[in-house]
């Protein structure tokens, strides 16, 4: 059964960085059309503030939960060649703990502003689209992220040697 969730975690978080990967190219591809519509022909693109701030709101939150899951956080390993290994497992499960719950108080306190959003008809500044919508997204990328913290606390922790490895693995 755990495992079962844990593979849907994976998936979901597979799929929120695909989903961040395509809207960092998307908005790339904006900013560059942009730019070239408005040095040759003097015409920028109506719209593309409003894009690029959407999909950067995408690309950010979506890929958090990929993050978070694969152990590819910034950390910063002061104590770990000092203590035993099972000190800093515990300490991973214990960080993952509190991620869930900031994450949790996060997502909480990002509801408001949404519903608030949606009562008084925010809209953005050029396309005129809801402004409820962008917190929409950022809520399924964050609520993404929260489900990935609880997977990585009660998955094994990684070794202080697996970690480097893993570090050193995605530097290549």
């Amino acid at each position: 059964m755990i495992l079962k969730l844990l593979t849907a975690v994976r998936r979901l978080a597979a799929l929120q960085l695909a989903i961040a990967q395509l809207a960092l190219v998307a908005m790339m591809l904006a900013i560059v059309a942009d730019v070239t519509m408005r040095g040759l022909f003097n015409h920028p693109l109506r719209g593309t503030y409003d894009a690029v701030g959407i999909l950067l709101c995408v690309s950010a939150l979506f890929a958090v939960a990929h993050v978070i899951l694969n152990r590819q956080e910034i950390v910063i390993d002061l104590i770990d060649n000092f203590v035993a290994p099972q000190v800093t497992g515990g300490l991973q499960k214990a960080w993952n703990l509190i991620a869930v719950l900031v994450i949790g108080f996060i997502l909480f306190s990002m509801v408001k502003p949404m519903l608030e959003a949606r009562q008084y008809g925010d809209r953005s500044l050029e396309l005129g689209l809801p402004m409820w919508w962008v917190w929409v997204l950022a809520l399924i990328g964050m609520a993404g992220a929260m489900l990935a913290a609880l997977a990585a606390a009660f998955t094994a922790p990684l070794s202080h040697e697996a970690g480097r490895a893993q570090l050193e693995e995605g530097i290549e």
